[in-house]
């Protein structure tokens, strides 16, 4: 679960400079996220259902998609890559076996991108990630 950690705050940091009609809805998201990683009150299909409602008017994968701005697409990706190891944090602690199919392809390699993101996202990002990773991955 040190993934969902790590994404989350960094998410977090990446919604505060990002330019959406959306961030009511990442801020909900987060904040689902959050509460799941500190109480264990929060289901992964729950979770999911922040990235895909099964609707074509809600969930961030469509919010997503919704975004006009293409400098956006990094943090975006980043935002849901959060919140979807989170959810699949939340199905293993469920013992759930059976994901969704944009879950399954959550593993170790999903941070390295999260931080090639972070780097385009904002200078200031990379050179912390910079001294982290030396230490850390």
């Amino acid at each position: 679960m040190f993934d969902s950690y790590f994404m989350l705050i960094f998410s977090e940091a990446i919604v505060e400079q990002l330019e959406t009609p959306y961030k009511s809805q990442i801020r909900s998201a987060f904040d689902s996220c959050w509460s799941f990683l500190e109480n264990k009150d929060r289901g992964g299909e729950e979770l999911y259902a922040l990235l895909d409602d099964g609707t074509d008017y809600g969930g961030i994968f469509i919010y997503m998609q919704l975004d006009e701005n293409k400098a956006n697409i990094s943090s975006w990706d980043n935002i849901s890559y959060a919140i979807g190891a989170t959810a699949k944090a939340a199905y293993s602690f469920e013992n759930k076996k059976e994901l969704p199919s944009p879950l399954e392809n959550i593993d170790d390699s999903l941070i390295k991108i999260f931080i090639e993101n972070l780097k385009e996202i904002n200078f200031n990002f990379g050179n912390y990630i910079s001294v982290y990773t030396k230490h850390n991955i």
